[in-house]
């Protein structure tokens, strides 16, 4: 479950922050029609688009934060867990 909660936590991070990126495509961007420039954060993941008006907009809805939050609050628990119980196991 460790393992599982940290590969979700890694996948879910790295779409999140490289949602607004053209990649192979660049008129799948979500900034592609507004006219704003695509812009990445890697640590809390989202992406934005930066409109000529200086203002930074999110790609990701709250939805999807949530499952990179969750993942991560798993995995967290899980490792403390571990700890937990390898100390229960030596006492």
């Amino acid at each position: 479950m460790f393992l599982l909660a940290g590969w979700l936590t890694v996948f879910t991070g790295g779409a999140l922050s490289q949602r607004a990126q053209p990649t192979l495509f660049p008129d799948t961007s979500p900034c592609y029609g507004t006219g704003g420039t695509p812009v990445s954060q890697y640590f809390p993941p989202d992406s934005f688009c930066l409109h000529a008006d200086g203002e930074l907009r999110t790609v990701n809805g709250a939805t999807a934060k949530l499952v990179f939050w969750t993942a991560a609050g798993t995995n967290f628990a899980m490792a403390i867990a571990a700890v937990l119980a390898r100390r229960r196991q030596r006492a």
